[in-house]
């Protein structure tokens, strides 16, 4: 009986954690290089996270990739520059290059940390058992 409490207790959180996954959270950043202005930055999906791995080899361009689709604030501003020509089609991503490598590898962490893929995991041992199998 206590055993199906459990299950229960465990499910009814479970589907609870479900939903709140489900919610985009989002941050707003002032970056003090660029004369204090703000960028928002989302959390982003697991598919999200592959296709900036697929996408790209190099460390440094799947987390400039991965700033740029985690930030509706970049993604208008690159439209803009491809507008002006400054951005080549294709290439909006590369409007993450106005930031220096300390500022790129705190957003990269930011947005992590959003989509629950950085940061404390809450999870500890509670037990740890061994058993011996007869042969």
């Amino acid at each position: 009986m206590q055993g199906n409490v459990i299950f229960t207790a465990f499910a009814r959180k479970a589907a609870q954690r479900m939903e709140e996954r489900k919610k985009k959270r989002t941050l707003r950043l002032r970056v003090a290089s660029m004369d204090n202005m703000e960028i928002e930055i989302r959390a982003i999906s697991d598919t999200e996270l592959m296709e900036c791995s697929e996408t790209f080899e190099n460390g440094i361009e799947q987390d400039r990739y991965m700033i740029y689709m985690a930030s509706p604030t970049l993604q208008e501003s690159a439209k803009l520059l491809v507008e002006q020509g400054v951005l080549a089609p294709g290439q909006e991503y590369k409007i993450t290059e106005i930031f220096s490598g300390v500022e790129r590898a705190f957003l990269a962490g930011k947005v992590l940390e959003l989509s629950g893929l950085s940061g404390d995991p809450g999870i500890e041992v509670v037990k740890e058992s061994e058993e011996l199998k007869n042969s």
